[in-house]
């Protein structure tokens, strides 16, 4: 037995959220069908999306925005559900709001492409409207979802959901020092460069070891691999000649693991090359990695970041979130398939949201960092999500600056069952 989905139009739209909720989130089969006959005679789960029902179905009332194929403004109502305001409010239907509108709502970015359309400032978290409706810091979707299930079984008791398991994915970022060339000339040429271009970081680092204000980032991975399971790590490469990025003492650390690009779409101009190029260089000191991943913890803009993404081969990616704030930029902790909206399509791009970084938590006492990842890791346990972080390697150095975020990192790891 599966769920078939009826509505008079089947759009992009529909079919996404849709699958996402009841497929991806629930672990469930869905049919979708826009023969009224062949879904009344239906034996399976009866779901209409549309005015109004056929029958004693499932019933939820459609809004207007998962029939469009547009972007456009239009006025955000909403209405008080349980403890917070929900969009899209409806009624003579099973719930009071449109949930699988609200739910793409959130999950495409839809308020994002429009704040890009009458403005050139980056979109900050105080413009979220989940801020706004005070469900920034819940899997709001998940929670949704959850809902769903439970009104189906009270109709339908025997049927099955397959089951889905909590999940905690650390991942962790770091920028490569550049490796000094062979020969005279060419040993000439990086010092220079070193002392006068910004992107060759390798006097920096070499001065901030001396300091005390810099990290082994050889010897913290050495450290890492003792107790923090299998983090994802993301290397930003510096904008220096392939010659000077070889492999080294990092390589070998790093090659059993999985290992990504950091800040690929960094530059304003967010330029495709740029993104090739540092392909080009981790290919190079790891040549077995195979699925291209990325990580962008500044500036996301859509969709021409994760169109660059792709056109490079990337079909993972671990950007979407909040760098100076906690909270669930997409409403999800379950991986999904990035859907354009300017081009009305799903993308094979596979987007996963982490929910916190170190950014936010170097800013707390001890104490309250740790209640802080314990409130996310226990909201995505309740909904058996994915749990992802942003960590600095730095920030799990020996450092005695950095040894509350170890502290905070180690209890994590526990809390999470890692």
């Amino acid at each position: 037995m599966h769920l078939i989905i009826f509505s008079t139009l089947l759009t992009p739209r529909i079919k996404y959220i849709f699958n996402f909720i009841f497929k991806d989130i629930l672990k469930a089969e869905v049919e979708f069908t826009g023969n009224s006959e062949y879904f009344l005679q239906s034996e399976h789960v009866k779901i209409t999306y549309g005015d109004e029902p056929l029958a004693d179905e499932l019933f939820f009332k459609a809004t207007s925005l998962l029939l469009s194929n547009k972007i456009e403004e239009f006025s955000l109502k909403t209405t008080l559900f349980g403890e917070y305001q929900v969009p899209f409010p409806v009624k003579d239907s099973l719930l009071p709001f449109d949930v699988f509108a609200a739910s793409f709502f959130i999950l495409s970015r839809y308020e994002e492409y429009l704040h890009q359309k009458t403005s050139s400032d980056d979109f900050s978290v105080s413009k979220s409207h989940q801020l706004k409706w005070k469900i920034l810091d819940r899997p709001i979707i998940d929670e949704w979802a959850l809902i769903l299930k439970n009104i189906i079984l009270k109709k339908h008791s025997g049927f099955k959901f397959f089951d889905k398991k909590f999940v905690q994915q650390p991942t962790i970022n770091f920028t490569l020092v550049p490796n000094v060339p062979d020969g005279f000339l060419s040993k000439t040429k990086f010092f220079v460069s070193s002392v006068f271009k910004r992107d060759n970081v390798y006097l920096t680092s070499k001065l901030d070891r001396l300091t005390g204000l810099g990290i082994d980032n050889a010897a913290v991975l050495a450290e890492l691999e003792q107790f923090a399971g299998n983090p994802i790590y993301f290397i930003n490469f510096p904008n220096v000649p392939n010659e000077y990025i070889r492999k080294n003492g990092i390589s070998t650390l790093l090659a059993q693991k999985t290992v990504g690009l950091l800040r690929p779409c960094v530059t304003e101009s967010q330029k495709f090359k740029e993104i090739k190029e540092a392909i080009a260089k981790l290919k190079k000191i790891l040549p077995n990695q195979v699925n291209l991943m990325s990580q962008q913890l500044e500036v996301l803009r859509f969709p021409i970041c994760y169109l660059n993404l792709l056109n490079a081969g990337i079909t993972s990616d671990y950007s979407m979130g909040y760098a100076d704030t906690a909270g669930f930029r997409a409403g999800t902790c379950t991986p999904f398939n990035w859907y354009d909206l300017q081009l009305e399509k799903v993308t094979p791009l596979n987007v996963k949201s982490y929910c916190i970084s170190d950014t936010v938590l170097q800013n707390m006492h001890l104490q309250e960092a740790k209640k802080s990842v314990n409130d996310y890791i226990n909201s995505v346990k309740v909904v058996n999500g994915s749990f992802y972080s942003s960590w600095q390697l730095r920030s799990l150095s020996k450092l005695y600056k950095y040894k509350k975020l170890k502290s905070v990192f180690e209890e994590m790891l526990k809390s999470g069952g890692n």
